[in-house]
């Protein structure tokens, strides 16, 4: 099949969408394409200008990540541990932070100003005092790297299931500076990340990425891009990132909306995704989980919708009795997040699996 570069765009335009369905290109987006830029239809008939810029950031960050993660194989644990230690001491020193309080401090106001939210983009002492305890935390992890996970003996041979590399892992979020402690959790496993942060807190993750992410990649000795930024404010950054088949996993945090959007891009760019803005985490109950320390956690996973609101609940077969019973007792017992409307009564079998939906989110 005979393909040519996409160069302009006609208004009316019939566009085939879903497999089965026609949408057509309307008069604005036709004056706004150029050369160079993209189209993105998704699934339920929306059509996403990407422009040639937002293309270029994410595709330098994603070639930085790629040519990173070509080199952690060769990445000792050592040298990982060294990273986070590296990270953790510059966001602790006040010389190197103070670049980082001032871009915030620039960031905050202009939000301000333009009446913009503000809460989740302060980068508080509580905040930067977690960012360091997560960072140190990494540091205590073990990798896994080439741990034999399970053995199947056969007759003259054996199959071992060996945990590996994953590969990049791309993240979009809006304005939280602590999600650059956590995302960089995945280089623990010798993986590489890419972020695309909102425009909001861009100045910000500048300011963390040039005064304490890379001198602490350079410090440990980890290939530079093992931890990349795509430097762009627009949105349609985030589509082209997604867009982005090599990534291995594609991570969206924010609003429904905008998570759901962020959802269909990497999903029909193939990327497997974990997309969600009112919840997604997930917590699993083995044979030997403490009874009152899981219905605590559960109960405390419940209060509020965010990003690590309790999505999933997996309960081990052996203690579906017993748990399936303390599970519910904390759901309801829960506060109602805030906003959210009345639960919605729910029915249960012993296994623990929902047999419908309700407004919590969880399952």
């Amino acid at each position: 099949m005979d393909t040519q570069p996409l160069t302009h765009l006609t208004a009316g335009t019939a566009i085939v969408v879903g497999g089965d369905r026609l949408v057509h290109v309307p008069e604005a987006l036709a004056a706004a394409f150029e050369p160079g830029d993209a189209l993105l239809a998704l699934p339920d008939g929306e059509l996403l200008h990407v422009p040639a810029a937002d293309r270029t950031a994410a595709r330098h960050a994603v070639d930085a990540a790629d040519r990173a993660f070509r080199a952690m194989g060769a990445v000792s644990d050592a040298q990982l541990d060294d990273f986070y230690r590296a990270f953790a001491d510059r966001l602790a020193d006040e010389g190197s932070f103070a670049p980082i309080a001032a871009a915030n401090g620039q960031d905050v106001e202009s939000a301000r100003t333009r009446g913009r939210s503000t809460t989740r983009l302060v980068l508080s002492e509580r905040m930067r005092a977690d960012m360091i305890a997560g960072l140190r935390g990494w540091a205590e992890v073990p990798s896994g790297r080439g741990v034999v996970d399970a053995v199947v003996e056969h007759d003259g041979w054996r199959l071992e299931q060996v945990v590996d590399r994953f590969g990049i892992v791309a993240f979009v979020f809006e304005g939280r500076p602590n999600v650059f402690a956590d995302a960089c959790g995945v280089l623990r496993g010798g993986n590489t990340v890419v972020f695309r942060i909102g425009s909001d807190a861009l100045g910000t993750a500048r300011a963390i990425v040039t005064h304490a992410l890379e001198p602490a990649l350079a410090a440990a000795g980890l290939p530079s891009g093992a931890a990349s930024l795509v430097d762009a404010p627009s949105r349609a950054s985030g589509w082209a990132l997604f867009s982005d088949p090599r990534l291995a996993l594609a991570v969206a945090r924010g609003s429904g909306q905008a998570v759901r959007q962020l959802g269909a891009v990497a999903q029909q760019a193939g990327n497997d995704v974990s997309a969600h803005g009112t919840g997604g985490a997930w917590m699993i109950a083995t044979s030997t989980a403490d009874r009152d320390r899981f219905h605590a956690a559960v109960h405390r996973s419940l209060d509020r919708k965010v990003c690590n609101t309790l999505n999933t609940c997996a309960i081990e077969r052996s203690r579906a009795a017993e748990l399936v019973p303390v599970f519910l007792d904390a759901h309801w017992t829960a506060p109602p997040p805030i906003g959210a409307p009345a639960r919605s009564s729910t029915s249960w079998n012993v296994t623990g699996r929902r047999s419908r939906r309700n407004a919590s989110n969880t399952s």
